[in-house]
This record gives structure tokens, sequence and C-alpha cells, in this order.
């Protein structure tokens, strides 16, 4: 009786052994979400910037010939 007493504990180690491995594995996989998460965000903030950006050179662009037509113009008066 006590050899398989013994097999027991051995295989009930390996099944608590096996359980923590597999609480790690999740807990990594959430670790993972998380990160996919916070990069996404990052990658919208960014794509956000990109396109004020750009509508602020558009602005600046029409500013520039509007500033252009106006020296034409006065070069003309004088």
């Amino acid at each position: 009786g006590r050899r398989q007493k013994a097999g027991g504990r051995r295989q009930e180690e390996e099944g608590r052994r096996q359980k923590a491995e597999g609480r790690r594995q999740e807990a990594e996989g959430r670790r993972q979400k998380a990160e996919g998460r916070r990069a996404e965000g990052r990658r919208q903030e960014a794509e956000g910037k990109r396109k004020t950006n750009d509508k602020r050179q558009m602005t600046n662009d029409k500013r520039q010939t509007t500033n252009n037509k106006r020296q034409i113009t006065n070069d003309a008066i004088c």
C-alpha cells in the first residue's frame, strides 16, 4: 500500500505543478493583451497627430498663397 501512496503523491505534485504553469501562462497572456491595447492606443494617437499636422500645413499653405497675392498687388500699386 505504501508504494502506491507515494505514486499518488507524485501525481498530485505533478498536477499542482501543471496547474501553476497554466496560471503563469494565463497571466502572461493577459499581460500581452494589455500591451496590445496600449500599442493600439498609441497608433491611433499618432494617426490623429498626423492628421492635425496635415490640416495645419494646408492652412499655412493657403495663408502663404494669400500673402503672395497681396504682395503682388502691392508691388503693382507701387
